[in-house]
């Protein structure tokens, strides 16, 4: 009886320490920004571009594509805002910006008069969300190089 109490309270040691672990270190990752309204992400883009990451929790692509713009958000957070929606709990915002596949990824680089304008994998400006967006897992270098061009790109405009 005595073996089986040590036992258990070993087992039981072991899984509560084991529990806290991941793969990656937290420090390394920021946690992503949530918006409610366009008008948020407008005011966000007064003072620098907004990287956009929709999803949900029940899409395993959604939660592998996370914890990558978490990682990116700790190293640019300073100068872009990352913002994650649920495409479930603000289905108005997936409405609007015309989500179908998810993760869904794109870069608003400014507004004009109510239009947001985008950058394309290639580097150049759009209207148009469409021309700009990464649907489906995407990389840590794919999305780093966008956001390096986003930078160059705004540094230049102002």
């Amino acid at each position: 009886m005595k073996n089986l109490i040590i036992i258990t309270s070993l087992l039981l040691a072991a899984a509560l320490l084991g529990s806290g672990c991941t793969d990656q270190d937290p420090a390394q990752r920021a946690e992503l920004l949530t918006v409610n309204s366009l008008e948020e992400i407008e005011v966000m883009l007064q003072t620098r571009p907004v990287f956009i990451e929709m999803g949900a929790g029940w899409c395993p692509s959604c939660v592998e594509q996370k914890p990558i713009v978490e990682e990116l958000a700790a190293e640019y957070g300073d100068q872009v805002a990352f913002v994650y929606i649920d495409t479930d709990k603000q289905s108005q915002l997936a409405q609007h910006f015309n989500v179908y596949y998810i993760p869904d990824l794109s870069m608003i680089v400014s507004s004009k008069n109510g239009t947001f304008n985008y950058i394309t994998r290639q580097g150049t400006l759009t209207g148009e969300r469409q021309e700009a967006m990464m649907v489906g897992l995407t990389s840590k270098n794919v999305l780093e190089v966008i956001i390096q061009d986003t930078l160059k790109l705004r540094s230049t405009n102002t």
